[in-house]
């Protein structure tokens, strides 16, 4: 049979509300729709608090049995909670219970009406009831006693009655879960609370994302290293602004809200490890809170220097030594004999102390140049895990000058240490990184077609190349290869049409190019035959194809200007003069620098004169006109030029090289 609820507000409605002592209660087996036993007991100590504190407001729905016992078939919860009062000694054993008396074939129907049309309080208004008890005067530990909660717990509750009404409605209506409604509680102000969740993306609603957008700005008092090294009870007791997050599981978080303040503190408590840092002898100590890399970058930095240890010193280093050689001769017998494993850790234990007795004793040995320490300083800063740290040794840029002739006067006197790292001052390039590219790609074409005149070069550059892999050893050894040589060659051709965009244009492309098709022309179409067809051919033509092959895999492009090029000894080798391949034209070199630099390469390539009549002409004209002054000087950048007194020694050897063995050197 179905019922409706009319018909069930009927039954109830019908039936006689009455006392009923708690003694004359027992929880019903066939009447209850809800079974028992799934109730957090937490929820009945509060339930017990309540009623201890305002009564049973709500009746239990009982029937009557035999021998004047009644059995209740609604309100177990109630009757758990009134049991646990009655036990502990908080009410007595016939306190009067407000019950409904239901004929027992309505029972079962009384008690499923209770349990399903019974629409529990939204946890929103528990929190604004719980604010309003407060308001009424109530301590809040007058509300923990009557709910059976602690006050933290109240103090939470009272605290998300503050959310913005706004946030709240959306509360109600599940758009917001609780776990994130904590998090906005936490922050006081509702303006900030609103905005910061009406950009937070809906696909990101996560609390602790949501906790991020909320404190950016404040400085959480348990991870900021400043944070720490200062100390909460300080920043406290200075007065500093923080916001405490009731729904944090750490009591003792906070979020500093005056970074001002903070900086001022750790900035004052590390001027006395300052003074101490100073005393030892350095020309300057900065304080700062924080070591910020790039405000010391272009400083340069002092090295400590080894000092040689004391008598006593060297006593102990080698007493230290023997003691850690006889513990490690022990394990070794104990590991090639099965020994005791215990035996053996402890040995390990006490050898590894020993060992950090000695690298404490050779620290120590490490010394800063003391002649040297009066042109550098220190950084006194707060460390990454909140402790005072300095860094030692920096060298301003106004004491570079200063520093170096210190440290060639130390190095005079006997050290061999390089005691001084300074950076490279940085200059504006006089070429671009396109330009740079392009002309070492010009450079790299011209060092391939020279080297196609020279086999006896090739045969002992790769001869060179390959003896360096074979006695570098299996550091860079990283696969097995398939093939029968573990040699690579790659063809740098698309490279250098990459990097110059008049490269086809150029002698040296065209001369590659010429014996590029000339070898085409003549190899087997299927490259399998190579070998074997090689195998038929005179020595002369091997050394041809390998010397084109060597040429072909030349590299060195670069984008800026380096002190030293890859192929420098190639390049003096093969005796290359780049005026021979390139020449200073507007498209090749005058239209990519700034006027200033035409004049002056017009005036080294010439002279002044020459240069001064451009001076007053637009940059177009100044390209034109340093384009017929230079034409035929054979100027070159200085990333074209090569050493010319080396060159001529390379070439006086090769030359040596190349006679048979007793036969004289040729004369003119």
């Amino acid at each position: 049979m179905k019922f409706t609820k009319a018909e069930i507000d009927a039954i109830i409605e019908a039936s006689p509300r009455t006392f009923v002592p708690f003694n004359k209660l027992v929880l019903s087996q066939d009447y209850q729709a809800r079974a028992g036993g799934n109730t957090p007991k937490m929820s009945i100590v509060e339930l017990a608090a309540s009623i201890k504190e305002s009564g049973v407001l709500q009746n239990l729905v009982v029937v009557q049995g035999a021998r004047g016992r009644y059995e209740v078939c609604a309100g177990g919860r109630r009757l758990e909670a009134l049991t646990l009062l009655v036990g502990n000694g908080d009410l007595a054993d016939n306190y009067p219970v407000p019950v409904l008396i239901v004929p027992a074939d309505k029972a079962l129907i009384a008690s499923l009406s209770e349990n399903c049309f019974h629409i529990p309080m939204h946890p929103a208004d528990e929190f604004a009831a719980f604010a309003k008890l407060i308001g009424q005067g109530k301590s809040v530990e007058d509300v923990a006693a009557a709910f059976g909660i602690t006050p933290l717990v109240v103090k939470r509750r009272m605290k998300l009655a503050t959310v913005s009404p706004k946030l709240m409605a959306l509360f109600r209506e599940d758009q917001i879960g609780l776990d994130c409604l904590m998090v906005l509680a936490s922050v006081d102000d509702q303006q900030k609370q609103e905005q910061t969740w009406a950009a937070l993306p809906s696909w990101n609603r996560r609390p602790d994302y949501l906790r991020q957008l909320l404190t950016q700005g404040e400085i959480e008092s348990d991870r900021d290293a400043v944070a720490k090294y200062v100390t909460l009870k300080a920043y406290e007791k200075a007065g500093g602004a923080l916001r405490r997050d009731l729904f944090s599981d750490d009591e003792k978080k906070a979020y500093l809200l005056d970074a001002a303040l903070l900086e001022k503190l750790a900035t004052d408590k590390l001027q006395k490890r300052a003074k101490q840092i100073a005393a030892e002898g350095w020309k300057w100590v900065d304080v700062r809170v924080r070591y910020a890399f790039d405000e010391y970058v272009k400083y340069g930095e002092l090295r400590k220097t080894k000092r040689q240890p004391e008598a006593e010193e060297a006593a102990a280093l080698a007493e230290l030594d023997s003691r850690i050689a006889a513990l490690h001769a022990q394990m070794e017998r104990l590991a090639d004999e099965d020994g005791d494993e215990e035996t053996f850790y402890q040995l390990e234990g006490e050898a590894e102390g020993l060992e950090e007795q000695r690298k404490a004793l050779d620290e120590a040995l490490s010394v800063w140049p003391a002649d040297l320490m009066a042109q550098a300083g220190c950084v006194v800063h707060v460390g990454h895990n909140g402790t005072v740290a300095v860094k030692y040794g920096l060298i301003r840029p106004d004491d570079r000058s200063d520093m170096v002739q210190a440290a060639r006067q130390a190095a005079e006197s006997g050290t061999d240490d390089s005691l001084v790292s300074l950076p490279s001052p940085k200059t504006r390039p006089v070429h671009s990184e396109k330009l740079v590219r392009c002309l070492t790609a010009h450079r790299v074409a011209a060092v391939q077609a020279e080297l196609l005149d020279r086999p006896d070069v090739a045969l002992a550059a790769i001869t060179a190349h390959l003896a360096q892999k074979i006695f570098r050893g299996n550091d860079l050894y990283y696969c097995r290869s398939e093939n029968v040589f573990a040699i690579n060659a790659t063809d740098s051709q698309s490279e250098l049409r990459s990097a110059a965009e008049d490269m086809e244009a150029s002698a040296a492309w065209a001369k590659i190019q010429t014996e590029r098709t000339a070898w085409a022309e003549r190899l087997p179409e299927n490259l399998e035959e190579i070998f074997p067809w090689l195998l038929a051919q005179e020595q002369a033509a091997v050394l041809h194809l390998l010397t084109f092959v060597v040429a072909v895999t030349v590299i060195g492009i670069y984008g800026t200007e380096p002190e030293r090029q890859s192929n420098e000894a190639l390049a003096r080798a093969l005796g290359l003069d780049m005026s021979q391949w390139w020449t200073a034209t507007g498209a090749s070199y005058f239209n990519h620098v700034s006027k200033a630099r035409v004049l002056e390469v017009v005036t080294e390539a010439v002279d002044a004169n020459a240069a001064s009549p451009l001076a007053a002409l637009k940059k177009d004209a100044v390209v034109t006109g340093a384009e017929q002054t230079v034409a035929g000087t054979g100027w070159l950048p200085a990333c074209l030029r090569i050493n010319t007194a080396q060159t001529t020694q390379t070439k006086a050897a090769a030359d040596d090289t190349r006679r048979v063995p007793g036969e004289p050197a040729l004369t003119a």
